[in-house]
């Protein structure tokens, strides 16, 4: 296992200026929102901004794999690292993750900071276990979506240069396309409510909502609410996942770098 830890101390490397940039994108916003809310003396600016700071970190992990994946393929990096595609796949997730973990952590001391400047409560009335929902259900979709990310990568960038290139690229939109309405599909359905009544836990979902309405006027927020997911769900993702990332595998086998 000595060439996978090579693989992740050298991706831990090739990810800290992405990881600095995260850094100091959170901190650009956050000060803004602070200064905004001393000026208009409304302290949930600051704490709204906060959470979204954290909520936003869904989008982490497949941002940075789509990203990373893209420059080592542009620098052929790989050609110095010829290991199987699993160990380059698996040892990025990871890295990104780890990443996103050390984001969330600092937006979470961020938010913390907005508390004491402000001197309101840090759980807002909020249960601990209501809190930590917010967080592990940041955490396991942002990971799902990641592993589809990585999936649709790999189908457009094992397109590039091959015969019926255009073709194959219209292809991997249609799959794309499909996989969102099976998704959209399966969560409507009677099967996903069953399923969320097995091992029940909190969770945090995030939507638009409807809160203003008249004949010619509608005004819609976006946040998030508490719900529920399950044990057995977990369980389903978590195959589609290693599904799906054996999938990119496969893929990344065909991409000539």
């Amino acid at each position: 296992m000595s060439y996978y830890s090579g693989l992740l101390s050298k991706d831990w490397k090739f990810s800290m200026k992405g990881q600095l940039q995260s850094y100091l994108f959170l901190l650009l916003i956050w000060t803004l929102s602070v200064a905004v809310s001393f000026r208009l003396s409304e302290p949930l600016i600051a704490m709204s901004i906060g959470v979204t700071l954290i909520v936003i970190h869904i989008l982490y992990v497949p941002t940075d794999m789509i990203i990373n994946l893209g420059r080592e393929q542009k620098l052929k990096l790989w050609l110095h690292n010829p290991q199987p595609s699993y160990a380059l796949l698996s040892s990025k997730l990871f890295i990104s993750i780890l990443n996103c973990l050390l984001s969330i952590a600092f937006a979470v001391l961020l938010y913390a900071v907005v508390c004491l400047l402000f001197n309101v409560p840090f759980l807002q009335g909020k249960t601990l276990s209501e809190s930590f929902a917010l967080l592990w259900s940041v955490i396991g979709f942002g990971l799902y979506l990641g592993v589809w990310a990585v999936f649709l990568w790999s189908q457009y960038a094992a397109s590039i240069g091959k015969r019926f290139e255009k073709l194959r690229i219209a292809i991997s939109g249609l799959i794309a396309y499909v996989i969102f309405q099976l998704h959209e599909g399966f969560i409507l359905s009677t099967l996903f409510d069953s399923m969320k009544e097995i091992g029940s836990f909190p969770v945090v979902s995030i939507g638009t909502k409807v809160i203003n309405e008249t004949n010619e006027y509608q005004e819609i927020s976006m946040g998030v609410s508490m719900s529920e997911f399950s044990l057995a769900l977990v369980a389903l993702f978590l195959a589609i996942s290693l599904f799906v990332f054996l999938l990119s595998v496969r893929n990344m086998k065909k991409i000539e770098i």
